[in-house]
């Protein structure tokens, strides 16, 4: 479980597509993370299968490399990280569980000194009965408060300091972004 809190950004290093798929990240890790531990890489939860000094691999399954944006990126393209939510932790973003429904694609960006409205088209329609007014989504990772919302497109407000301490400062008009909907929205739509 993780909260939308992005603690950092890796440098995306390498994607082995072949049968087994692996991901290989730069990035400082805490001590304390081991092998086999759960970390969110742009929103999706990928399990630590190696640790070499700063370099971080990850398993992936074709169901990841399908639903995500990770076979988008280049060497050197800065990835968000977050740690998973410890039971004592501060819940600072929303809950997050790090499995993400698929992607939306970058509409525009208007900046100020304020915010940035970053608005993304969608093209799955079953998406919109997740999207609420003032309700949460998740893109790269990045906890997020829904400001727009229209059959397909959704708009969202980003601070000066979410822009400048995670990967939405290099998104480019068309690009594909991971989406994970509410997920408490998910559960109460799903509770028939």
């Amino acid at each position: 479980m993780f909260t939308g809190i992005v603690q950092g950004m890796a440098k995306f290093k390498s994607l082995d597509k072949s049968s087994s798929p692996v991901l290989v990240v730069e990035y400082e890790l805490e001590d304390e993370v081991r092998i086999g531990d759960s970390i969110a890489i742009n929103g999706s939860c990928l399990t630590l299968i190696e640790r070499n000094g700063n370099l971080l691999s990850f398993n992936l399954s074709r169901e990841t490399l399908k639903l995500t944006n990770i076979a988008d990126q280049n060497k050197g393209d800065f990835l968000n990280v977050e740690l998973p939510l410890r039971m004592n932790d501060f819940l600072g973003g929303h809950l997050v569980s790090g499995h993400v429904d698929g992607v939306v694609r970058l509409r525009s960006i208007n900046k100020s000194r304020e915010s940035s409205k970053f608005s993304f088209t969608y093209t799955n329609r079953d998406w919109k009965k997740f999207l609420i007014p003032k309700g949460s989504v998740t893109l790269n990772g990045v906890s997020l408060t829904l400001t727009e919302i229209s059959t397909s497109f959704f708009s969202v407000e980003v601070i000066p300091h979410t822009l400048r301490t995670t990967n939405l400062q290099y998104l480019r008009i068309g690009q594909r972004v991971n989406l994970e909907l509410d997920l408490i929205a998910k559960y109460l739509y799903n509770l028939n």
